[in-house]
């Protein structure tokens, strides 16, 4: 081990003074203090043997005998607390426990002790880079240091002086406490914090992602951007431009359809209260008017199979029953357009197919229709009843019928009649029966004498039908069934009638 020389005792006391001027610490100071005024002292002392000291000095430095008998020496491993020695490690390491001037190392020394000491600069300045707690200077040490703008000594981000060091300020990532309301750290005014350090809400001109789809900053609700940071929309309650009315619903029912137009025949919407039905358009359920299809309501529905509503029950004008316009064949007279309308295809009847009149006058007397002609042999007696007016019972002109369907025809030059009449061979119920009268082989009529005196004359009696009007060149009288199953005439059966008269006029 290399030692270190040996000194005087006041060379030693010097030195010692020097070292311990040179730390900021209390203890290195008070110790100082303590090795100066012990080697004033000594100084003193060899003052008074100023002769003897300078001779021992240079004995000691020229015969190492000298240095037997004098044993105190820095570095000899025993501490002389006579020479100012606090400790003696025998070793030149000057960063242990105990320096190479066997002083206890100490904060302060300028030493940097191993394993203790992070940094010893020896002074009491405690903003460079050693602190006076000999730590090296870092943020959070509780002292502000160069490029620090403040240090608190606390790793609160919350406070004024966040773990950086750096004055807190918005932007810097720290919301401070009672001052800002977040701080991310970025200028993205569309995330959860604006720039300016508060927390974004609508209508502050910022449009925050996936949370706003508008934000305009103003408070005007019906632009293009609502007061709640939605965009304007159909159905949102508010009416925009271009909107008819907005009640919020989606009742397409209301004054106010889905559609924010208001509510209107024609629109597709049955508003209820008001319309019966709404199809935008007429079809074969609802009018074009929005009523429902009904015929006489004076709205021509097409679509429902209507030519015409005139909204009246009368027949005889232009629209008559079904909303069916008037035509010559539907069984009404047109008036000042039609003379008659029987709805049949018979052009010979009173009425034309033109619906003009076949009608004539009748002159009162019996038309000469007196050639008969009969189905078949229709009994013991088969006379010409067609050439007689009154019951005169005589075998030689009466015509009697054996089945029914069986039929006579009187028939003879054209004329105009509107009455056939006949005469039985009784009053009671003996031949008497039912028949059919066609005039020209057109159904006019139907003649029952079941119960009836048909005696006397045919145009006298009560034994006639009578009908409009027409011109008739032949008289046809059909047997028709007349449920009386009487017996008499000739031994027959059904349907035991006779007829001895038959007259037309």
């Amino acid at each position: 081990m290399t030692r270190r020389p040996s000194f005087t005792l006041a060379l030693v006391a010097l030195v010692g003074s020097f070292s311990f001027a040179c730390t900021s610490d209390g203890d290195a100071d008070t110790r100082a203090d303590s090795l100066g005024s012990t080697g004033n002292d000594d100084v003193g002392t060899d003052t008074d043997t100023n002769d003897t000291s300078t001779t021992n000095v240079a004995t000691t430095d020229a015969t190492d005998e000298a240095t037997t008998d004098n044993p105190a020496s820095c570095g000899d491993g025993q501490v002389d607390a006579n020479a100012g020695e606090e400790c003696d490690d025998a070793n030149d390491v000057d960063t242990d426990a105990c320096t190479n001037s066997c002083l206890n190392a100490l904060c302060g020394d300028g030493i940097t002790q191993d394993g203790v000491e992070a940094c010893d600069d020896g002074n009491d300045v405690d903003t460079d880079d050693c602190t006076n707690a000999c730590t090296a200077a870092a943020c959070g040490d509780g002292t502000v240091q160069d490029g620090e703008e403040c240090d608190d000594g606390n790793d609160v981000d919350t406070d004024d002086c966040p773990s950086s060091c750096v004055a807190a300020t918005c932007g810097d990532g720290y919301a401070q406490a009672g001052v800002e309301a977040c701080d991310d750290g970025n200028a993205d005014n569309t995330d959860g914090c604006l720039d300016s350090c508060l927390e974004p809400s609508c209508g502050d001109g910022y449009v925050q992602n996936r949370v706003e789809a508008c934000d305009d900053g103003n408070d005007v609700d019906n632009d293009a951007c609502t007061n709640a940071c939605a965009l304007a929309s159909c159905g949102d309650g508010i009416m925009q431009m271009g909107e008819e009315c907005d009640d919020g619903n989606p009742d397409d029912t209301d004054a106010c359809p889905s559609t924010c137009l208001a509510a209107t025949c024609g629109d597709g919407y049955a508003q209820m209260g008001v319309e019966d039905c709404d199809t935008a358009g007429e079809t074969d359920m609802c009018d074009a008017d929005c009523t429902a299809v009904s015929c006489g309501d004076g709205a021509v529905n097409m679509s429902a199979g209507e030519a015409c509503d005139d909204a009246n029950m009368v027949n005889t004008d232009m629209c008559v029953a079904g909303c069916v316009a008037a035509s010559c064949g539907d069984t009404y007279v047109q008036a000042g357009v039609e003379q008659c309308d029987d709805g049949n295809m018979n052009d010979a009847d009173a009425c034309g197919n033109d619906c003009m009149s076949n009608s004539c006058t009748p002159t009162g007397q019996r038309a000469p229709l007196i050639t008969i002609g009969n189905d078949t042999a229709s009994g013991c007696w088969n006379g010409n009843s067609c050439a007689f007016d009154a019951f005169a019972w005589d075998p030689s002109h009466g015509q009697n019928f054996q089945a029914f369907g069986q039929g006579i025809t009187c028939s003879g030059t054209s004329t105009c009649i509107q009455n056939v009449g006949i005469t039985t061979y009784s009053s009671g119920g003996v031949c008497q029966g039912r028949w059919d009268v066609l005039c020209d082989g057109l159904l006019v009529g139907n003649i029952n004498t079941i119960g009836v005196a048909c005696t006397g004359s045919a145009m006298n009696n009560a034994c006639r039908a009578t009908f409009a009007p027409m011109q008739c060149a032949s008289i046809r009288l059909v047997s028709s069934m007349d449920n009386d199953n009487t017996t008499g005439c000739c031994g027959g059966a059904n349907p035991d009638s006779m007829l001895t008269g038959v007259s037309a006029w």
